[in-house]
């Protein structure tokens, strides 16, 4: 007789937002204070495998072939002692996990790797979950991580408590020929993280402005998505990203993400458009410069990107399904 194994794997995608998560209502589960809207990027991917077994003498866990210790597991394991309680397992867990692009650059990591370990962690231990407990699952690791769940373009509904805070598509990967041109200007670990921004983005005194304001700007994206109209859509796009490193940059302590290279890459996409090519930015906790663009102008786009001396490579991304489970495993 075969012998069961408890183990699988998943592959999920990273997001950009277009509507940002920034601010914890309830930090212990990654609660937001206004929902948020998202793209699946299509080459920012996490691979991971998860397998519980009664070999295993203690629980480990491998990004990128480090293993993690300390407080970095901490996280990780928070997600996988869940999964262990609601399916009875009491086994130690080996984890691998491996990213085929930058981590923790404002590239949305974190969204990848928590949707990802969500599914195969479930998977692994035979736990029959529906989408949208996987993406309420997800976001206990990482808020982002929820809408990577979902396929094309995805909207996080913020909820009360942690039954109703899950991402719900609004549109198919197929409904518009975007493309996210990540224009990367530094590869190594942002020295503040994510989460830091988030504790003190209630000190700016601009964050009680952008929760009056944020609910209308929502609708308009939404309905500029729906309805291709991409001018519409790029100036939300860039008043979104502006509006959030404003916050950051006047909290308590300041955050700064942005670089030169940062600010050259803005320049180049005003210029761009000023030569009629309809370019926009949109920029994470991070450095790195998302340049949004319809696909026909993605040639000229990149290849202006790329000009840039502070620009070390660019990935080019559309619309992808969300988290899903292969057969390949990584161990």
């Amino acid at each position: 007789m075969k012998k069961i194994k408890y183990k699988a794997t998943a592959v999920s995608p990273a997001n950009i937002a277009f509507i940002k998560f920034w601010g914890k209502k309830n930090p212990k589960i990654n609660l937001p204070f206004n929902n948020s809207i998202s793209m699946n990027l299509s080459k920012c991917l996490t691979f991971t495998s998860v397998e519980f077994s009664p070999r295993f003498r203690s629980d480990r866990v491998y990004v990128d072939g480090k293993r993690l210790e300390g407080d970095e597991i901490f996280r990780v394991l928070s997600i996988i002692d869940i999964v262990r309680e609601k399916s009875n397992i009491s086994w130690c867990v080996k984890v691998v996990s491996k990213n085929n692009f930058p981590s923790s650059a404002g590239i949305a990591s974190s969204a990848s790797a928590f949707s990802a370990l969500a599914l195969a962690a479930c998977s692994a231990a035979k736990l029959k979950l529906s989408q949208k407990e996987i993406s309420i699952l997800a976001r206990l690791g990482s808020g982002s991580a929820s809408r990577s769940v979902i396929d094309g373009f995805a909207e996080w509904v913020k909820g009360k408590n942690n039954s109703n805070s899950y991402a719900v598509q609004i549109a198919t990967q197929g409904h518009w020929d975007l493309r996210d041109i990540v224009a990367v200007v530094e590869k190594e670990r942002k020295k503040k993280s994510s989460t830091e921004g988030h504790a003190v983005a209630l000190t700016s005194p601009f964050f009680k402005i952008r929760q009056k304001i944020i609910y209308q700007r929502i609708r308009n994206l939404k309905k500029a998505l729906l309805t291709k109209n991409f001018k519409k859509f790029g100036e939300l796009l860039e008043e979104e990203a502006i509006e959030l490193h404003i916050i950051a940059m006047t909290s308590k302590p300041p955050i700064f993400y942005w670089n030169k290279g940062t600010i050259a890459v803005i320049d180049k996409v005003m210029e761009l458009r000023e030569k009629g090519v309809l370019a926009y930015f949109t920029i994470d906790a991070g450095p790195n410069v998302h340049v949004i663009c319809k696909a026909n102008d993605t040639k000229r786009v990149k290849q202006n990107l790329v000009r840039i001396p502070n620009v070390l490579f660019t990935i080019v991304n559309n619309a992808c399904e969300g988290t899903r489970l292969i057969k390949k495993h990584l161990f």
